[in-house]
């Protein structure tokens, strides 16, 4: 259902109840839901339990009177927005000035005439339904632009196993592989999803490298093995000029995740704390998923010597903490390697299964 199209909730806050009943009569034949309340600190409690679109709120009242409530409405994130009409007998310049500096929308006079009090409801519940429709716009748009990067990411990531005939699967496993221990480290969601995403770019630098030294079944020589470790280097500098956050976290992903705690790694040899955590943590992946499977230079290992290596490279390669986390929850990544398989697995069925189809139905029709 549309904002326009939703019964707008009005509360109305008045000391006097015939003033609450008045108000609420007339609203309810305009077709707005209203509750109300008979102080200010009910009236607080109340836009806890639901979700307003207007406030009417009298300024004059025992207990907490209605310029203190809109302050207390306009310092809550959940209730900053929320607009507030002003009811008053009152009309000292003095006091109305505090009541727009407290976050005040308007204001109606009492007594009032029911025309002025439905026409500034009217204009103000438009504009809320305005804000609203912006906000979600604007929500709307952020999200489809963040798409539109990650998107273009893994499509990024999809040219960089081409290149470097490393597998579609082991940039899927890096990323989930990223994205559970970034959780387990206690990094938000947010920045979570985010360094997932931008890990599908750790090797982009490799677009830069010359396929012979790529694609080299042997031991790489010194003179090769100088030119692979700059990879890192020609990724920081694919994605340096975006100011997206999610190519800038590429960037430090693609230029630190062959760095090591102990200051050997390479571009340029950070050590500690001073390697980014999101190189740090998907180092952890990207070791993990390359040791578990077979490469152009090397077998595959099997998990016990993985897992035995990975430990043995605690403080020298990986982040003490980190990698103390990821073998204490060693169960949670081994399932979801063991889940990559099965879909791996099915996905060449599925294409097997669809590559037999179209056989038979050539020789049915003997083309």
């Amino acid at each position: 259902m549309s904002i326009s199209q939703q019964k707008h909730k009005i509360l109305v806050v008045d000391d006097v109840k015939e003033n609450r009943s008045i108000v609420k009569n007339i609203l309810t034949l305009c077709n707005y839901e209203v509750q109300s309340a008979s102080n200010g600190l009910e009236a607080l409690q109340i836009v806890k339990t639901d979700n307003f679109d207007l406030i009417l709120l009298d300024i004059m009242m025992p207990k907490m009177g209605g310029i203190e409530v809109c302050r207390y409405l306009k310092i809550d994130p959940e209730t900053a927005n929320l607009p507030v009409i002003f009811l008053t007998a009152n009309t000292d310049k003095e006091l109305l000035a505090k009541a727009y500096k407290v976050g005040g929308s308007d204001f109606i006079k009492k007594p009032f005439y029911k025309e002025e009090l439905i026409a500034r409801v009217q204009t103000r519940i438009k504009l809320r339904d305005y804000e609203k429709n912006l906000e979600e716009t604007v929500r709307q748009r952020t999200q489809e632009i963040y798409e539109t990067q990650t998107q273009l990411m893994y499509v990024l990531g999809g040219i960089v196993e081409g290149h470097s005939k490393e597998t579609k699967e082991h940039v899927q496993r890096v990323t989930y592989f990223t994205y559970k221990l970034a959780i387990l480290s206690g990094m938000s969601q947010e920045e979570a999803n985010l360094l997932k995403d931008a890990s599908s770019l750790h090797d982009i630098g490799k677009l830069g490298v010359a396929d012979n030294i790529l694609h080299k079944s042997g031991k790489l020589t010194k003179s090769e093995f100088k030119q692979m470790q700059q990879h890192p280097t020609l990724g920081a500098n694919m994605l340096k000029h975006s100011k997206l956050p999610l190519f800038k976290a590429a960037r430090i992903v693609a230029q630190e995740h062959h760095e090591k705690y102990d200051g050997s790694g390479y571009p340029k040899g950070l050590k500690g704390e001073d390697i980014h955590i999101y190189g740090r943590i998907v180092a952890i992946a990207d070791v993990f998923d390359a040791l578990s499977f077979k490469r152009s230079y090397k077998d595959g290992w099997n998990i016990e010597e993985i897992l035995s290596f990975m430990k043995d490279m605690k403080g020298k390669h990986f982040d003490p903490r980190l990698i103390d986390i990821f073998l204490d929850n060693i169960e949670h990544f081994l399932k979801i390697y063991n889940i990559n398989i099965e879909k791996i697995e099915l996905d060449k069925k599925h294409n097997l299964k669809k590559k037999n189809s179209i056989v038979n139905w050539l020789m049915k029709w003997d083309i």
